[in-house]
């Protein structure tokens, strides 16, 4: 049975990511590992390939479609499952991933044969036999229009397979995150045991969080053959008995990588020692959410920090010349001079980029939030990408909003010490990327202050 594993192309609608970072689809490599014969299977990566989705299913013709994506992705998966039907009723599409899990309603389509809600990896080989041999349908899968009752879905099962890295053989030399080049992902732990309102990722898990086995996870990182790893955990810095025999366990091994994380503020201003430990094994990067600089704010957040923190978080990653990728939210409350504090804050604190992110009250999170001020369809998925303003600003018009985020973009990005800090810290090709990506997420911002 042939297998084609799809990763959709984003819409040109959404802002953003597809220029500044593309990375390889671990969830389809560890779905392929466990495909039974390997010359059977075939992973498309749309947002790296120019030819279209059809030409693949042609080229390929496969017996079964698998995609995966996000929110942003749902209707193109959607039209992908639609062109499929047209080509031929006989090829099977599964949908799954992290917004299918969550919201499998979203995906209810006559073109979509079956919806993965739940432990992909324990019910995909089940499901495979299902539809060659007739054997029972596993549990956890919705079958075409079938109505979704996430109350009847059977316990989570975290077993993860090593992803078979080298079905994207062709695609890996062009994965990067920002200034990593080349970069490879792991993931060694799957939720989050925090509870800030806003986010989605703890949906994904129903508020579980569930560690892998630590020799587990060396064991995956030695067969990980690029230098720059990125570990994709929700948040990596959450217990420091784990980080530490995390470092412990590659100085044993003599792993040499460089790793970029998730890592709460917190943790790094409480743990300057094992931040420094880390930095001695290769840590170069840390994704901070910093939220906002106002303590009220981030009381709303339920994040559980606050703005004096910040200063010890970025002393701590200062002192070992780590990188902070910042992640702000900007609240529809905001004037001009929350936009001119958030900016003079990120350069107090030596903050290099900055990811800039008006409020979105995702599907099924708990932000406290007025519906009719929401101002995006919620069907239109695309835009859902946590760079365009989903809630209506309550000082400014839409335009000056989307303005005034791009100002600050610039005012943090074109500073004079951040522009040295790039020159000095990474390589040509890296800036010549960002340069790019930079100039085409400009271009999208323009148009949304034109559109209004």
């Amino acid at each position: 049975m042939k297998i084609m594993f799809v990763r959709p192309k984003p819409s040109h609608e959404t802002i953003g990511l597809q220029h500044l970072m593309v990375v390889e689809p671990l969830e389809l490599e560890i779905l392929y590992a466990l495909i039974r014969q390997k010359d059977d299977g075939v992973i498309i990566d749309l947002i790296i390939e120019k030819k279209p989705f059809m030409y693949f299913v042609k080229k390929h013709s496969p017996h079964v479609i698998c995609f995966t994506g996000y929110i942003t992705n749902v209707s193109t998966i959607i039209n992908y499952c639609q062109e499929t039907k047209k080509f031929s009723n006989n090829i099977t599409t599964i949908v799954g991933g992290v917004h299918c899990e969550v919201c499998p309603e979203d995906f209810i389509d006559d073109a979509i044969d079956f919806r993965v809600v739940r432990n992909a990896t324990s019910v995909f080989t089940p499901l495979l036999n299902h539809i060659e041999n007739n054997a029972p349908l596993p549990d956890a899968v919705y079958v075409k229009n079938q109505i979704p009752d996430i109350n009847q879905l059977p316990a989570f099962n975290f077993y993860t397979p090593f992803p078979a890295r080298h079905a994207t053989n062709k695609y890996r030399k062009k994965y990067f995150y920002i200034f990593q080049d080349k970069v490879a992902l792991i993931k060694t732990s799957f939720g989050c045991p925090f509870s800030c309102n806003f986010c989605f990722c703890r949906l994904i898990t129903d508020k579980l969080y569930f560690q892998r086995p630590m020799h587990e996870v060396i064991q995956e990182l030695m067969t990980i053959k690029e230098k720059e790893v990125y570990i994709v955990d929700d948040d990596f810095l959450v217990e420091p008995r784990r980080v530490m025999h995390f470092i412990e366990e590659v100085k044993k091994n003599k792993i040499n990588k460089k790793y970029l994380i998730y890592g709460r503020a917190d943790f790094i201003a409480n743990n300057a020692e094992i931040i420094h430990q880390f930095a001695q094994v290769g840590l170069r990067t840390v994704i901070v959410g910093f939220e906002s600089f106002n303590d009220n704010e981030l009381q709303t957040y339920q994040k559980k920090t606050n703005v004096l923190m910040y200063h010890k978080t970025m002393d701590v990653l200062n002192k070992e010349k780590i990188d902070c990728f910042a992640t702000v939210i900007i609240h529809p409350h905001w004037d001009k001079n929350d936009f001119r504090h958030m900016v003079g804050m990120i350069k107090k604190l030596g903050i290099y980029f900055v990811n800039l992110q008006p409020l979105t009250p995702l599907p099924k999170t708990t932000l406290n939030v007025d519906n009719h001020k929401i101002i995006i369809n919620p069907k239109d998925y695309e835009k859902w990408d946590l760079a365009h303003v989903s809630y209506e600003p309550q000082k400014m018009t839409v335009s000056e909003f989307y303005k005034e985020i791009l100002h600050s973009y610039n005012a943090v990005l074109y500073h004079p010490a951040t522009l040295w800090k790039y020159i000095t810290s990474y390589s040509p090709r890296m800036l010549f990327k960002m340069l790019v990506g930079g100039y085409k997420v400009t271009k999208q911002y323009k148009k949304k202050i034109k559109d209004g």
